[in-house]
Protein backbone atom coordinates (compact mmCIF):
# COMPACT_ATOMS: atom_id res chain seq x y z
CA UNK A 1 0.00 0.00 0.00
CA UNK A 2 3.03 2.41 0.72
CA UNK A 3 4.32 1.74 -2.59
CA UNK A 4 0.97 2.51 -4.41
CA UNK A 5 0.36 5.55 -1.91
CA UNK A 6 3.98 6.85 -3.14
CA UNK A 7 3.26 6.55 -6.81
CA UNK A 8 -0.33 8.72 -6.73
CA UNK A 9 1.69 11.27 -4.50
CA UNK A 10 3.71 11.48 -7.61
CA UNK A 11 1.36 11.48 -10.09
CA UNK A 12 -0.50 14.40 -8.20
CA UNK A 13 2.42 16.57 -7.53
CA UNK A 14 3.46 15.99 -11.62
CA UNK A 15 -0.37 17.17 -12.34
CA UNK A 16 0.56 20.34 -9.99
CA UNK A 17 3.82 21.24 -11.86
CA UNK A 18 1.96 20.89 -15.54
CA UNK A 19 1.36 23.76 -17.79
CA UNK A 20 -1.07 23.95 -20.84
CA UNK A 21 -0.15 24.72 -23.80
CA UNK A 22 -2.76 27.03 -26.09
CA UNK A 23 -2.62 26.42 -29.64
CA UNK A 24 -1.45 30.54 -29.85
CA UNK A 25 1.54 28.73 -27.81
CA UNK A 26 1.55 26.05 -29.97
CA UNK A 27 1.42 27.79 -33.17
CA UNK A 28 4.74 29.93 -31.86
CA UNK A 29 6.14 27.11 -31.22
CA UNK A 30 5.92 25.29 -34.22
CA UNK A 31 7.52 28.43 -36.57
CA UNK A 32 10.15 28.36 -33.63
CA UNK A 33 10.80 24.95 -34.03
CA UNK A 34 10.96 25.12 -37.36
CA UNK A 35 13.58 28.06 -37.69
CA UNK A 36 15.89 26.06 -35.31
CA UNK A 37 15.70 22.79 -37.79
CA UNK A 38 16.25 25.26 -40.53
CA UNK A 39 19.19 26.86 -38.94
CA UNK A 40 20.88 23.48 -37.86
CA UNK A 41 20.86 22.60 -41.76
CA UNK A 42 21.04 25.46 -43.28
CA UNK A 43 23.67 26.68 -41.12
CA UNK A 44 25.95 23.80 -42.12
CA UNK A 45 25.38 23.58 -45.33
CA UNK A 46 26.32 27.48 -45.86
CA UNK A 47 29.37 27.03 -43.31
CA UNK A 48 27.18 29.89 -40.86
CA UNK A 49 28.45 29.14 -37.49
CA UNK A 50 26.63 31.71 -35.83
CA UNK A 51 23.50 30.00 -36.81
CA UNK A 52 24.31 26.49 -35.86
CA UNK A 53 25.39 27.42 -32.61
CA UNK A 54 21.82 29.20 -32.36
CA UNK A 55 20.24 25.73 -33.34
CA UNK A 56 22.19 23.06 -31.03
CA UNK A 57 22.34 22.38 -27.51
CA UNK A 58 25.67 22.27 -25.77
CA UNK A 59 24.94 18.28 -24.94
CA UNK A 60 23.96 17.23 -28.24
CA UNK A 61 23.89 13.50 -28.48
CA UNK A 62 23.81 13.68 -32.41
CA UNK A 63 24.69 9.69 -33.68
CA UNK A 64 24.90 8.30 -37.29
CA UNK A 65 24.63 4.22 -36.59
CA UNK A 66 27.28 2.78 -39.59
CA UNK A 67 26.95 -0.39 -40.86
CA UNK A 68 30.09 -2.36 -41.41
CA UNK A 69 30.29 -5.03 -44.11
CA UNK A 70 33.00 -7.23 -42.53
CA UNK A 71 31.86 -7.99 -39.47
CA UNK A 72 27.34 -7.43 -40.31
CA UNK A 73 27.54 -4.85 -36.98
CA UNK A 74 26.70 -1.25 -36.62
CA UNK A 75 29.13 1.16 -35.29
CA UNK A 76 27.54 4.10 -34.10
CA UNK A 77 29.74 7.68 -34.86
CA UNK A 78 28.83 10.68 -32.81
CA UNK A 79 28.91 14.50 -33.61
CA UNK A 80 29.76 16.37 -30.78
CA UNK A 81 28.65 20.23 -30.30
CA UNK A 82 32.40 21.45 -31.00
CA UNK A 83 32.43 18.51 -33.85
CA UNK A 84 29.37 20.32 -35.49
CA UNK A 85 30.84 23.82 -35.05
CA UNK A 86 33.80 23.19 -36.18
CA UNK A 87 33.04 21.50 -39.22
CA UNK A 88 30.67 24.04 -40.09
CA UNK A 89 33.58 26.33 -39.53
CA UNK A 90 35.47 24.09 -42.27
CA UNK A 91 32.86 24.11 -44.60
CA UNK A 92 33.19 20.33 -44.56
CA UNK A 93 29.38 19.81 -45.91
CA UNK A 94 29.44 23.13 -47.79
CA UNK A 95 26.40 22.30 -50.24
CA UNK A 96 24.86 25.24 -52.88
CA UNK A 97 21.40 25.98 -52.11
CA UNK A 98 19.97 24.40 -55.15
CA UNK A 99 22.01 21.19 -54.24
CA UNK A 100 20.29 21.10 -50.43
CA UNK A 101 16.82 19.97 -50.50
CA UNK A 102 15.87 20.95 -47.01
CA UNK A 103 12.56 19.91 -46.14
CA UNK A 104 11.55 20.16 -41.99
CA UNK A 105 8.57 18.14 -40.80
CA UNK A 106 7.25 18.54 -37.12
CA UNK A 107 6.27 14.96 -36.15
CA UNK A 108 5.09 15.90 -32.16
CA UNK A 109 5.19 19.12 -29.85
CA UNK A 110 4.90 18.20 -26.31
CA UNK A 111 4.74 21.83 -24.44
CA UNK A 112 8.52 21.61 -23.60
CA UNK A 113 9.88 18.47 -25.77
CA UNK A 114 9.72 18.33 -29.89
CA UNK A 115 10.18 15.72 -32.41
CA UNK A 116 11.18 16.60 -35.56
CA UNK A 117 12.42 14.93 -39.21
CA UNK A 118 15.01 17.08 -41.28
CA UNK A 119 15.26 16.04 -44.95
CA UNK A 120 18.23 17.10 -47.00
CA UNK A 121 20.52 15.93 -49.71
CA UNK A 122 23.25 14.72 -47.21
CA UNK A 123 21.58 13.61 -44.14
CA UNK A 124 18.26 13.36 -42.77
CA UNK A 125 18.26 13.67 -39.08
CA UNK A 126 15.68 12.69 -36.67
CA UNK A 127 15.73 15.77 -34.16
CA UNK A 128 14.86 15.85 -30.37
CA UNK A 129 14.30 19.68 -29.39
CA UNK A 130 13.58 21.00 -26.14
CA UNK A 131 12.55 24.46 -24.65
CA UNK A 132 14.53 25.61 -22.04
CA UNK A 133 14.32 29.60 -20.82
CA UNK A 134 11.82 30.20 -23.88
CA UNK A 135 14.43 29.03 -26.25
CA UNK A 136 14.44 25.86 -28.41
CA UNK A 137 17.37 23.69 -29.28
CA UNK A 138 18.14 20.72 -30.42
CA UNK A 139 19.60 18.11 -27.83
CA UNK A 140 19.52 14.76 -30.07
CA UNK A 141 19.64 13.19 -32.96
CA UNK A 142 19.57 10.46 -34.69
CA UNK A 143 21.00 10.43 -38.37
CA UNK A 144 21.07 8.55 -41.78
CA UNK A 145 21.59 9.28 -45.45
CA UNK A 146 20.23 11.96 -47.48
CA UNK A 147 18.25 11.90 -50.59
CA UNK A 148 21.47 12.19 -52.68
CA UNK A 149 23.05 9.41 -51.16
CA UNK A 150 21.99 5.29 -51.32
CA UNK A 151 20.14 4.03 -48.27
CA UNK A 152 21.52 2.78 -45.52
CA UNK A 153 19.22 -0.36 -45.28
CA UNK A 154 18.32 -1.83 -48.70
CA UNK A 155 14.75 -2.85 -49.36
CA UNK A 156 13.47 -1.42 -46.20
CA UNK A 157 9.79 -1.64 -45.42
CA UNK A 158 8.56 0.33 -42.75
CA UNK A 159 5.30 -1.67 -42.13
CA UNK A 160 7.29 -4.73 -42.08
CA UNK A 161 9.14 -3.05 -39.23
CA UNK A 162 6.12 -2.32 -37.13
CA UNK A 163 5.51 -5.01 -34.86
CA UNK A 164 9.54 -5.60 -33.71
CA UNK A 165 9.97 -1.74 -33.23
CA UNK A 166 6.71 -1.56 -31.06
CA UNK A 167 7.99 -5.08 -29.24
CA UNK A 168 11.18 -3.50 -28.37
CA UNK A 169 9.46 -0.04 -27.15
CA UNK A 170 7.40 -2.46 -24.77
CA UNK A 171 10.44 -4.83 -24.16
CA UNK A 172 11.88 -1.89 -22.75
CA UNK A 173 9.08 -0.70 -20.42
CA UNK A 174 9.06 -4.08 -19.08
CA UNK A 175 12.84 -4.02 -18.16
CA UNK A 176 12.17 -0.92 -17.03
CA UNK A 177 9.64 -0.98 -14.07
CA UNK A 178 9.93 -4.79 -14.11
CA UNK A 179 14.08 -3.88 -13.12
CA UNK A 180 14.89 -6.91 -15.13
CA UNK A 181 18.46 -5.76 -16.26
CA UNK A 182 18.89 -8.51 -18.94
CA UNK A 183 15.74 -7.33 -21.11
CA UNK A 184 17.35 -3.56 -20.58
CA UNK A 185 20.65 -5.08 -22.20
CA UNK A 186 18.76 -6.40 -25.22
CA UNK A 187 16.73 -2.89 -25.98
CA UNK A 188 18.78 -0.40 -25.36
CA UNK A 189 22.31 0.66 -26.96
CA UNK A 190 25.42 0.89 -25.00
CA UNK A 191 25.94 4.27 -25.43
CA UNK A 192 21.76 4.62 -24.49
CA UNK A 193 20.95 8.24 -22.89
CA UNK A 194 18.05 9.25 -21.18
CA UNK A 195 17.12 13.10 -20.64
CA UNK A 196 14.75 14.03 -17.95
CA UNK A 197 13.82 17.62 -17.19
CA UNK A 198 14.07 19.09 -14.01
CA UNK A 199 11.96 22.64 -13.41
CA UNK A 200 13.71 24.53 -10.14
CA UNK A 201 11.38 26.09 -7.89
CA UNK A 202 14.47 27.84 -6.54
CA UNK A 203 15.20 29.36 -9.81
CA UNK A 204 12.32 28.99 -12.35
CA UNK A 205 14.85 27.51 -14.13
CA UNK A 206 14.82 23.84 -15.71
CA UNK A 207 17.75 21.44 -15.45
CA UNK A 208 18.50 18.43 -17.34
CA UNK A 209 19.48 14.95 -16.25
CA UNK A 210 21.16 12.77 -18.66
CA UNK A 211 21.40 8.59 -17.33
CA UNK A 212 23.27 6.81 -19.51
CA UNK A 213 23.31 2.82 -20.29
CA UNK A 214 24.92 1.70 -17.63
CA UNK A 215 23.41 3.67 -14.78
CA UNK A 216 19.98 2.14 -16.25
CA UNK A 217 20.62 -1.02 -16.00
CA UNK A 218 22.64 -0.85 -12.55
CA UNK A 219 19.30 0.51 -11.34
CA UNK A 220 17.50 -2.08 -12.52
CA UNK A 221 19.51 -4.82 -11.11
CA UNK A 222 19.36 -2.71 -7.50
CA UNK A 223 15.72 -2.57 -7.83
CA UNK A 224 15.44 0.94 -8.10
CA UNK A 225 12.37 1.86 -9.28
CA UNK A 226 10.27 -1.12 -9.75
CA UNK A 227 6.31 -0.94 -9.78
CA UNK A 228 4.04 -4.29 -8.98
CA UNK A 229 3.05 -5.71 -12.43
CA UNK A 230 -0.41 -4.27 -11.78
CA UNK A 231 0.67 -1.04 -12.43
CA UNK A 232 2.56 -2.16 -15.70
CA UNK A 233 -0.07 -0.72 -18.38
CA UNK A 234 2.41 -0.18 -21.14
CA UNK A 235 1.97 0.87 -24.85
CA UNK A 236 3.58 2.18 -27.76
CA UNK A 237 3.20 4.53 -30.61
CA UNK A 238 5.37 4.96 -33.50
CA UNK A 239 5.95 8.55 -34.80
CA UNK A 240 7.66 7.87 -37.69
CA UNK A 241 9.96 5.20 -39.16
CA UNK A 242 12.38 5.97 -42.12
CA UNK A 243 15.43 3.60 -43.33
CA UNK A 244 16.47 1.49 -40.17
CA UNK A 245 15.11 4.59 -38.00
CA UNK A 246 12.17 5.32 -35.72
CA UNK A 247 10.89 7.50 -33.52
CA UNK A 248 8.39 6.17 -31.06
CA UNK A 249 6.10 7.12 -27.84
CA UNK A 250 6.25 4.81 -25.17
CA UNK A 251 3.49 5.57 -21.98
CA UNK A 252 3.56 4.15 -18.74
CA UNK A 253 1.55 4.78 -15.72
CA UNK A 254 3.43 7.40 -14.23
CA UNK A 255 5.42 8.78 -17.28
CA UNK A 256 5.76 8.58 -21.17
CA UNK A 257 9.41 8.42 -22.84
CA UNK A 258 10.11 9.34 -26.60
CA UNK A 259 12.49 7.15 -28.13
CA UNK A 260 14.60 7.38 -30.70
CA UNK A 261 15.77 3.82 -31.94
CA UNK A 262 17.85 2.10 -34.65
CA UNK A 263 18.02 -1.26 -36.60
CA UNK A 264 21.43 -3.46 -36.15
CA UNK A 265 21.03 -6.10 -38.30
CA UNK A 266 17.54 -8.26 -36.82
CA UNK A 267 17.25 -6.26 -34.09
CA UNK A 268 15.74 -2.68 -32.73
CA UNK A 269 18.22 -0.47 -30.21
CA UNK A 270 17.10 2.56 -28.44
CA UNK A 271 19.96 5.00 -28.31
CA UNK A 272 18.30 8.63 -27.27
CA UNK A 273 15.11 8.84 -25.07
CA UNK A 274 13.60 11.75 -23.08
CA UNK A 275 11.19 11.21 -20.29
CA UNK A 276 8.03 13.17 -19.18
CA UNK A 277 5.72 12.72 -16.66
CA UNK A 278 2.29 11.91 -17.37
CA UNK A 279 -0.55 14.42 -16.63
CA UNK A 280 -3.20 12.96 -18.71
CA UNK A 281 -4.09 10.47 -16.27
CA UNK A 282 -7.13 11.17 -13.63
CA UNK A 283 -6.91 9.24 -10.30
CA UNK A 284 -9.46 7.14 -11.11
CA UNK A 285 -8.15 5.87 -14.22
CA UNK A 286 -4.71 5.59 -12.46
CA UNK A 287 -6.66 3.11 -9.37
CA UNK A 288 -8.51 0.49 -9.82
CA UNK A 289 -12.08 0.10 -8.29
CA UNK A 290 -13.17 -0.12 -4.77
CA UNK A 291 -16.60 -1.68 -3.55
CA UNK A 292 -18.40 0.62 -2.26
CA UNK A 293 -17.43 3.01 -5.20
CA UNK A 294 -19.15 4.11 -8.32
CA UNK A 295 -17.72 2.08 -11.20
CA UNK A 296 -15.91 4.01 -14.34
CA UNK A 297 -17.47 4.59 -17.15
CA UNK A 298 -16.40 2.34 -19.81
CA UNK A 299 -17.30 1.29 -23.55
CA UNK A 300 -15.85 -1.55 -25.26
CA UNK A 301 -17.10 -3.69 -28.66
CA UNK A 302 -18.71 -6.49 -28.38
CA UNK A 303 -17.51 -9.85 -30.31
CA UNK A 304 -21.11 -10.18 -32.04
CA UNK A 305 -21.39 -6.65 -32.78
CA UNK A 306 -22.18 -3.33 -31.73
CA UNK A 307 -20.73 -1.79 -28.07
CA UNK A 308 -21.15 -2.22 -24.66
CA UNK A 309 -21.71 0.92 -22.67
CA UNK A 310 -21.80 0.50 -19.10
CA UNK A 311 -23.59 4.26 -18.81
CA UNK A 312 -26.19 2.25 -21.15
CA UNK A 313 -27.67 0.35 -17.96
CA UNK A 314 -27.84 3.00 -15.44
CA UNK A 315 -31.14 1.45 -13.26
CA UNK A 316 -30.39 -2.06 -14.10
CA UNK A 317 -27.71 -4.12 -11.86
CA UNK A 318 -24.74 -5.04 -14.18
CA UNK A 319 -22.55 -8.44 -13.99
CA UNK A 320 -19.29 -8.53 -15.26
CA UNK A 321 -17.32 -11.66 -15.66
CA UNK A 322 -13.71 -11.34 -16.47
CA UNK A 323 -12.91 -15.32 -17.43
CA UNK A 324 -8.88 -16.43 -16.73
CA UNK A 325 -8.50 -16.95 -20.59
CA UNK A 326 -5.13 -17.91 -21.93
CA UNK A 327 -3.04 -20.02 -19.07
CA UNK A 328 -0.35 -20.59 -21.32
CA UNK A 329 -0.92 -23.80 -24.04
CA UNK A 330 -4.60 -23.35 -23.81
CA UNK A 331 -7.70 -22.14 -22.50
CA UNK A 332 -8.54 -21.86 -18.77
CA UNK A 333 -10.49 -25.62 -18.23
CA UNK A 334 -13.40 -23.97 -16.22
CA UNK A 335 -13.89 -20.90 -16.97
CA UNK A 336 -16.48 -21.44 -19.94
CA UNK A 337 -18.54 -23.18 -17.33
CA UNK A 338 -19.52 -19.80 -16.13
CA UNK A 339 -20.50 -18.68 -19.26
CA UNK A 340 -22.58 -21.75 -20.09
CA UNK A 341 -24.56 -22.15 -17.14
CA UNK A 342 -25.67 -18.40 -17.30
CA UNK A 343 -26.39 -19.07 -20.84
CA UNK A 344 -28.27 -22.06 -19.83
CA UNK A 345 -29.92 -20.21 -16.72
CA UNK A 346 -31.13 -17.41 -19.10
CA UNK A 347 -32.52 -19.58 -21.97
CA UNK A 348 -34.56 -21.33 -19.11
CA UNK A 349 -36.37 -18.05 -17.17
CA UNK A 350 -35.89 -14.51 -18.09
CA UNK A 351 -32.78 -13.47 -15.82
CA UNK A 352 -32.66 -10.18 -17.17
CA UNK A 353 -36.13 -9.35 -15.70
CA UNK A 354 -36.37 -11.40 -12.86
CA UNK A 355 -32.73 -9.88 -11.47
CA UNK A 356 -33.11 -6.27 -13.50
CA UNK A 357 -29.61 -7.51 -14.52
CA UNK A 358 -27.83 -7.09 -17.39
CA UNK A 359 -24.23 -9.47 -17.85
CA UNK A 360 -21.21 -9.50 -20.05
CA UNK A 361 -17.97 -11.38 -20.13
CA UNK A 362 -14.46 -9.60 -21.02
CA UNK A 363 -11.64 -11.15 -22.05
CA UNK A 364 -8.40 -9.27 -22.85
CA UNK A 365 -8.04 -10.39 -26.53
CA UNK A 366 -8.88 -9.31 -30.10
CA UNK A 367 -11.53 -10.69 -32.02
CA UNK A 368 -9.86 -13.63 -33.55
CA UNK A 369 -8.54 -14.80 -29.85
CA UNK A 370 -12.30 -14.55 -28.89
CA UNK A 371 -13.52 -16.51 -31.54
CA UNK A 372 -10.87 -19.13 -30.93
CA UNK A 373 -12.33 -19.12 -27.24
CA UNK A 374 -15.64 -19.53 -28.25
CA UNK A 375 -15.10 -22.48 -30.35
CA UNK A 376 -13.04 -24.19 -27.96
CA UNK A 377 -16.22 -24.72 -25.63
CA UNK A 378 -16.34 -28.49 -26.74
CA UNK A 379 -13.18 -29.09 -25.78
CA UNK A 380 -13.15 -27.62 -22.29
CA UNK A 381 -16.27 -29.35 -21.93
CA UNK A 382 -15.05 -32.67 -22.62
CA UNK A 383 -11.46 -31.81 -20.18
CA UNK A 384 -13.95 -31.03 -18.01
CA UNK A 385 -16.32 -33.94 -17.63
CA UNK A 386 -12.88 -36.54 -18.09
CA UNK A 387 -11.90 -34.26 -14.32
CA UNK A 388 -15.19 -35.12 -13.36
CA UNK A 389 -15.56 -38.96 -14.15
CA UNK A 390 -11.39 -39.83 -14.58
CA UNK A 391 -10.84 -43.37 -16.17
CA UNK A 392 -9.49 -45.86 -14.84
CA UNK A 393 -11.24 -44.69 -11.87
CA UNK A 394 -8.84 -43.53 -9.12
CA UNK A 395 -8.98 -45.24 -5.56
CA UNK A 396 -11.08 -44.12 -2.82
CA UNK A 397 -9.48 -41.62 -0.48
CA UNK A 398 -6.72 -40.62 -2.81
CA UNK A 399 -6.33 -37.00 -3.62
CA UNK A 400 -6.97 -38.25 -7.53
CA UNK A 401 -11.06 -39.31 -5.88
CA UNK A 402 -11.67 -36.58 -3.78
CA UNK A 403 -10.44 -33.95 -6.63
CA UNK A 404 -13.16 -35.42 -8.74
CA UNK A 405 -15.44 -35.41 -6.35
CA UNK A 406 -15.10 -32.18 -5.43
CA UNK A 407 -15.32 -30.86 -9.21
CA UNK A 408 -18.85 -33.12 -9.52
CA UNK A 409 -20.12 -30.96 -7.10
CA UNK A 410 -18.36 -27.75 -8.10
CA UNK A 411 -19.59 -28.79 -11.95
CA UNK A 412 -23.07 -30.41 -11.96
CA UNK A 413 -24.15 -29.77 -15.44
CA UNK A 414 -22.90 -31.60 -18.45
CA UNK A 415 -23.33 -29.28 -21.22
CA UNK A 416 -23.93 -30.24 -24.83
CA UNK A 417 -22.08 -27.53 -26.89
CA UNK A 418 -20.87 -27.77 -30.40
CA UNK A 419 -18.04 -25.71 -32.03
CA UNK A 420 -20.07 -23.32 -34.56
CA UNK A 421 -23.09 -22.55 -31.51
CA UNK A 422 -23.12 -18.50 -31.84
CA UNK A 423 -23.46 -17.82 -28.05
CA UNK A 424 -24.81 -14.73 -28.44
CA UNK A 425 -27.25 -14.54 -25.68
CA UNK A 426 -24.51 -13.67 -23.20
CA UNK A 427 -22.36 -10.75 -24.74
CA UNK A 428 -18.86 -11.32 -25.20
CA UNK A 429 -16.66 -8.26 -24.85
CA UNK A 430 -13.53 -7.59 -26.78
CA UNK A 431 -10.72 -5.69 -24.49
CA UNK A 432 -7.98 -5.75 -27.22
CA UNK A 433 -5.92 -2.96 -25.80
CA UNK A 434 -6.65 -4.45 -22.30
CA UNK A 435 -7.54 -0.81 -21.06
CA UNK A 436 -10.38 -2.17 -18.35
CA UNK A 437 -8.18 -4.83 -17.72
CA UNK A 438 -5.18 -2.91 -16.61
CA UNK A 439 -7.36 -0.24 -14.92
CA UNK A 440 -8.91 -2.84 -12.15
CA UNK A 441 -5.91 -4.18 -11.75
CA UNK A 442 -6.39 -7.62 -13.27
CA UNK A 443 -4.04 -8.12 -16.20
CA UNK A 444 -1.27 -10.43 -15.77
CA UNK A 445 1.43 -12.12 -17.70
CA UNK A 446 2.78 -14.04 -14.43
CA UNK A 447 0.02 -15.86 -12.34
CA UNK A 448 -0.58 -19.47 -10.89
CA UNK A 449 3.02 -20.09 -12.17
CA UNK A 450 1.67 -19.58 -15.37
CA UNK A 451 3.83 -16.90 -18.22
CA UNK A 452 1.08 -15.78 -20.34
CA UNK A 453 -0.88 -12.89 -21.40
CA UNK A 454 -4.32 -13.45 -19.02
CA UNK A 455 -6.87 -11.68 -16.35
CA UNK A 456 -7.31 -12.90 -12.84
CA UNK A 457 -10.37 -14.39 -12.67
CA UNK A 458 -13.08 -11.91 -11.45
CA UNK A 459 -16.77 -11.19 -11.13
CA UNK A 460 -18.32 -7.65 -10.31
CA UNK A 461 -21.70 -6.51 -9.58
CA UNK A 462 -22.50 -3.27 -10.09
CA UNK A 463 -26.06 -2.04 -8.88
CA UNK A 464 -28.90 0.43 -10.28
CA UNK A 465 -27.22 3.35 -9.02
CA UNK A 466 -23.71 2.64 -10.78
CA UNK A 467 -21.97 1.61 -7.88
CA UNK A 468 -20.06 -1.44 -7.21
CA UNK A 469 -21.55 -3.53 -4.80
CA UNK A 470 -19.86 -6.72 -5.50
CA UNK A 471 -15.85 -7.74 -6.08
CA UNK A 472 -14.15 -11.30 -6.03
CA UNK A 473 -10.73 -11.21 -7.61
CA UNK A 474 -9.83 -14.99 -8.16
CA UNK A 475 -7.14 -16.61 -6.56
CA UNK A 476 -7.89 -19.97 -7.32
CA UNK A 477 -10.14 -22.42 -9.16
CA UNK A 478 -11.96 -23.41 -6.10
CA UNK A 479 -12.65 -20.14 -4.99
CA UNK A 480 -14.61 -18.58 -7.63
CA UNK A 481 -18.40 -17.63 -6.38
CA UNK A 482 -21.42 -19.93 -7.90
CA UNK A 483 -23.83 -18.61 -10.24
CA UNK A 484 -26.04 -18.97 -7.05
CA UNK A 485 -24.52 -17.15 -4.88
CA UNK A 486 -24.29 -14.50 -7.25
CA UNK A 487 -27.80 -14.04 -7.81
CA UNK A 488 -28.42 -14.70 -4.38
CA UNK A 489 -26.71 -11.99 -3.78
CA UNK A 490 -28.60 -9.60 -6.55
CA UNK A 491 -31.54 -11.25 -5.38
CA UNK A 492 -30.58 -9.40 -1.72
CA UNK A 493 -29.49 -5.82 -3.27
CA UNK A 494 -31.49 -2.98 -3.04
Amino acid sequence: MTRVIGLFAVLVLLYATAVAQTSNTRAADSVAIKQVVLDFAEGYYSGDVARIERAIFQDINRCTPRDLPQTGRTAPTYSTYSGLIENTRAKVGALDDTARHIQVQILDIDNDVANTKLISASFVDYHQLIKLDNQWKIINGLSGPGTSLPPRMKDFKPEDERTAIERTALDYLTGLYGTDAKRLELTIDPEFSKISLAPLQQTGKTGLRRQRAEATIENALARVGKQDEEYRNFSARIIDINDGLAVVRADAIAGYEFLQMYKTGSQWRILNSIVKPRTDLTLAQAMTVTAGDPMPDFTLPIYSGGEFALSKYRGKNVLLVFPRGWVGTAWCTYCPYQYLELEKRMRESDLRAKYNLEVAFILPYGTDRVKDWLEKFPEAVTTLENIKNPQPKPATGTIQADYAAWARKAFPIKFSVKKDDPHTLIPVLVDEKRTLSHQLKIFSSFWDGVSSEQNRATVLVIDKKGVLQFKYVGQMTEDRPSVDYILDFISRMR
